[in-house]
């Protein structure tokens, strides 16, 4: 994306919420840092209100969750807790013991 693209989410050849909004209504969790230097931000949220009106449609809304923490490219440990936590309520999965 970086290399080819420049960043510009208007030049990528293929349109993000088309592809995020095809899982629906499946469970979509993503982090996106606000400062990642190998992807911008811009496109994820602008892509991320159109996917969300398919999600809607399938009345899936609380299944597609987008996380932008204020770092670099990261995924910080209350991020990562969230995803897992997420990905527990989707399969049903009752973990061991939580993890601090």
């Amino acid at each position: 994306m970086k290399d080819d693209y420049g960043l510009d989410p208007n030049c990528v050849p293929f349109d993000f919420y088309e592809v995020v909004a095809a899982l629906a209504p499946r469970a979509f969790f993503s982090v996106f840092p606000e400062r990642d230097a190998n992807f911008t931000v811009a496109g994820v949220r602008k892509a991320i209100p159109m996917a969300k009106s398919v999600y809607d449609l399938h009345h899936a809304a609380d299944r597609l969750q987008v996380r932008y923490p204020d770092c670099e490219h990261d995924f910080p440990n209350e991020m990562r807790r969230e995803a897992y936590e997420f990905v527990d309520r989707e399969f049903g999965h009752k973990p061991a013991r939580q993890v601090p």
